[in-house]
């Protein structure tokens, strides 16, 4: 997806914090970096901005966040994830998880027919929630418009596939909020969970009723939360 998965907030959110959505390399035009690693897109993301930030991250942004945090800790000053996980993938130790091999069919899928694949894509994020057509629809012109090559979403699925940022030691000492829909199909809201027990002193906050983005379907809300979680970690 692009930045405009964002505008939703900006009703609730503007005149109220500095906010900055970022097309990352390879999406809405922003061109594809020579080497388009986690690597090099976390050292892009770093020279977008200047000072320390609250980073939010959806989905598969926010394991580039996580990357982010990793290596330049210095700039953060607190972490938001939104429908994301520090692993995606599930492992023996890491049960509430997407079966590897779900990825890897979505990859195939997206060479034979990447207009099909993407529209399926998209309606499993939503998954159960009764008012979401319009934004399925809304978001199937974004990406219609788009013109992202296969070879990047590959990659972003593959770092679906790939990435683990459970044994990261920057989480220990980042302010952390994650953010859960409770319908959500790609990351189990048991997350959650896990991820209070390992991080006593993290913000987790549930969305009822709603699927894998609630800055759509819930902004308000979503906002609400927002705010106050920064309000936390911003000095007077």
């Amino acid at each position: 997806m692009d930045a405009s998965s964002w505008d939703s907030l900006s009703p609730f959110i503007a005149n109220k914090i500095p906010f900055q959505a970022l097309n990352l390399p390879g999406y809405a035009g922003v061109p594809e970096l020579p080497n388009m690693s986690m690597d090099n897109v976390v050292d892009w993301l770093a020279e977008q901005f200047d000072g320390k930030c609250h980073l939010l991250g959806w989905s598969m942004g926010g394991l580039v966040a996580q990357a982010f945090t990793k290596k330049y800790p210095e700039k953060i000053v607190s972490l938001t994830m939104v429908g994301s996980t520090p692993c995606f993938t599930k492992k023996t130790s890491w049960p509430n998880a997407l079966e590897p091999e779900i990825l890897t069919k979505f990859v195939e899928n997206l060479q034979d027919n990447k207009s099909t694949t993407l529209r399926r894509f998209i309606a499993l994020q939503f998954m159960g929630e009764s008012a979401a057509a319009g934004i399925q629809k809304q978001l199937r012109k974004a990406v219609t418009k788009q013109v992202t090559s296969l070879s990047t979403l590959a990659l972003g699925l593959s770092w679906l596939r790939n990435c683990d940022y459970r044994e990261s030691r920057s989480l220990l000492t980042t302010a952390q909020h994650w953010m859960f829909g409770e319908l959500d199909q790609l990351v189990p809201v048991a997350v959650g969970a896990a991820l209070q027990n390992a991080f006593p002193d993290i913000m987790v906050s549930y969305f009822e009723g709603c699927g894998h983005a609630p800055q759509l379907t819930q902004p308000e809300r979503f906002a609400e939360k927002l705010l106050y979680f920064i309000s936390q970690h911003t000095s007077k």
